[in-house]
């Protein structure tokens, strides 16, 4: 009997180091694995495109002239306000506007300002109305096949005011002076010429369809859809 006793006290006794020492096993191996695990990597949100839309002319320069007003102030009265609008829906992009008292082009000729002092990764959006006689608009482009945008907005020029046919929808220029600038300082632009300030029919379009489209060149800009 005593030696049964004996035997099963020597028995625990053996068994108790392991069992002490499990815990401890366990705890060194956690912390082995949470010292080797790699922190996760912190994914950088993608830089927003950024868009800086500018209307033709002002301060002080009229631009072309026609049924009643001027390019810059029929730029400005009827189109910019919408531009606006529609600017504020786009999701994925940031669309700014060049201050409307100010000219671009004077601004860059003649006081090295404008577009010298552009960020080079800012796409430049440029909005006219041509003149002296004709029908329709087209994109002036800087590359001698137009982009992907460049095709998107002259589809609204076609839907909403129809195409000059001189151009059939764009023309690539190398002798307007401040897009020259934007060309060698390698900044994306397009301009737009809307349509002709002196044909009445293109005036009545653009008034009659103002919403629609400049919702259309924002989402022909930004390649957003807005809702």
């Amino acid at each position: 009997m005593k030696k049964w006793k004996f035997g099963l006290i020597a028995g625990l006794m053996l068994l108790l180091p392991l069992a002490l020492n499990t815990p401890v096993a366990n705890a060194q191996t956690t912390a082995t694995t949470e010292a080797t695990t790699k922190p996760a990597k912190k994914t950088t949100p993608k830089a927003k495109k950024h868009y800086l839309i500018v209307m033709g002319h002002g301060a002080g320069d009229p631009g072309a002239r026609g049924n009643g007003t001027t390019e810059a102030t029929f730029l400005r009265k009827y189109m910019l306000p919408q531009l606006r609008k529609y600017a504020k829906e786009v999701q994925n992009s940031t669309v700014t506007f060049y201050n409307p008292k100010k000219n671009l082009v004077s601004d860059t000729l003649f006081h090295h300002q404008g577009s010298y002092k552009l960020n080079k990764k800012t796409t430049v959006i440029m909005f006219h109305l041509d003149a002296p006689a004709g029908h329709g608009g087209h994109v002036i482009i800087h590359k001698q096949h137009p982009t992907a945008r460049d095709k998107r907005l002259a589809k609204v020029i076609q839907k909403y005011v129809g195409l000059n046919k001189a151009y059939n929808g764009y023309s690539y220029r190398t002798n307007l002076k401040n897009c020259n600038v934007l060309r060698k300082r390698g900044i994306d632009y397009s301009l737009v010429e809307s349509g002709f300030i002196t044909n009445k029919t293109d005036v009545h379009h653009l008034k009659k369809n103002m919403a629609k489209i400049a919702k259309a060149d924002i989402e022909a800009i930004t390649n957003e859809k807005i809702k």
